[in-house]
């Protein structure tokens, strides 16, 4: 039964295949065995991202002037 499905869902030109999961390493079970992040690092990392995100959000652009000017066509 297996085969045969395997068959026709190759036969099914509508379905466009799925790109693949981009790899970030070529040893991922070297990754996920080794020791997990420490807390404190995780801490730093979501503290400085709330501080530029705030930074971010508090930009504004005070414009005096037009940003887009016409220009005639003699």
């Amino acid at each position: 039964h297996s085969t045969r499905l395997a068959m026709l869902s190759n036969n099914l030109t509508h379905w466009k295949k799925l790109p693949l999961l981009p790899s970030l390493t070529n040893q991922p079970h070297q990754v996920l065995a080794s020791e997990p992040v420490p807390f404190a690092d995780l801490q730093q990392v979501s503290r400085i991202a709330a501080y530029a995100f705030s930074a971010l959000s508090q930009i504004r652009v005070d414009a005096k002037e037009e940003l887009v000017v016409q220009f005639g066509i003699p």
